[in-house]
């Protein structure tokens, strides 16, 4: 038995085709090609390239719940990019551990931030940085965090977790902010 469901009225490849027969498709730079009336990729979910920027882009901002993925007892939290780095809007690293620990218990299923329910979430420390960010708007809505000094105009306290690697030789702070590149 074959399934003709994605070929029904409204779904996206019977859209697709109409607009593929009537020239008002857009190929995104993925590769993939998507009704006209599609603002993102279908696929990849990257913007349509005609759509205009939005007013906003390239403005320092500070970061709210909606531009956040979700909030832990007062903390916002959000995913840098696909390799398991956060960011933690709070100067203190405490909460950021506990905030930062339910996000990837609740949202991400893991056991915990360490991924491994036999760890001691002290040890996460060893992968938490405390510093100061620069929030930017990107063209696609989405936002880039930038390292930054506590002086800086428009600059917000943070803790920013890399994923668990070598323990750094020696841990020590450093003394200039290293935030990972990445961007949501």
């Amino acid at each position: 038995m074959t399934d003709t469901t994605h070929d029904a009225p409204g779904s996206y490849w019977y859209e697709l085709a109409a607009d593929e027969k009537a020239g008002r498709f857009w190929k995104c730079r993925c590769g993939e090609r998507n009704p006209g009336t599609y603002d993102t990729c279908h696929f990849c979910q990257r913007p349509n390239p005609t759509e205009q920027p939005a007013d906003d882009t390239g403005r320092v901002f500070t970061p709210g719940p909606d531009d956040m993925e979700d909030c832990f007892d007062g903390v916002l939290v959000a995913s840098l990019g696909e390799d398991g780095d956060a960011i933690a809007v709070t100067g203190v690293k405490r909460q950021a551990l506990e905030a930062l620990d339910q996000y990837y218990r609740r949202v991400c299923g893991q056991p915990n931030l360490l991924d491994d329910a036999d760890a001691d979430l002290r040890d996460a420390y060893y992968w938490l940085d405390a510093g100061h960010a620069l929030f930017t708007r990107r063209a696609d809505g989405g936002w880039t965090a930038t390292a930054a000094a506590e002086g800086t105009p428009g600059a917000v306290p943070v803790v920013w977790f890399q994923s668990p690697g070598p323990v750094p030789e020696p841990y020590a702070r450093r003394n200039d902010p290293q935030l990972p590149a990445a961007s949501v």
